[in-house]
């Protein structure tokens, strides 16, 4: 049962770690005002793809490392 306990610890640390950074940008993307997609500049728009396409590398690149290392 010693081992439940890690697991359930280290589960926990790792959504405190995660979790707060999350609930920061979150709370930030809340304040933004809301736009429709079709009135935004198309670099405005390359930025967003950009900005999604990194936090998309930056979490399954290390993800695929370890499972497939």
């Amino acid at each position: 049962m010693p081992r439940m306990e890690l697991i359930e610890g280290v589960l926990h640390l790792l959504g405190i770690v995660f979790g707060w950074p999350l609930r920061l940008v979150r709370r930030w993307l809340d304040r933004l005002p809301d736009r429709d997609p079709s009135r935004i500049s198309t670099l405005h728009k390359a930025g967003r793809l950009a900005l999604g396409a990194t936090i998309t590398l930056v979490i399954l690149v290390p993800l695929g490392w370890l499972i497939f290392r």
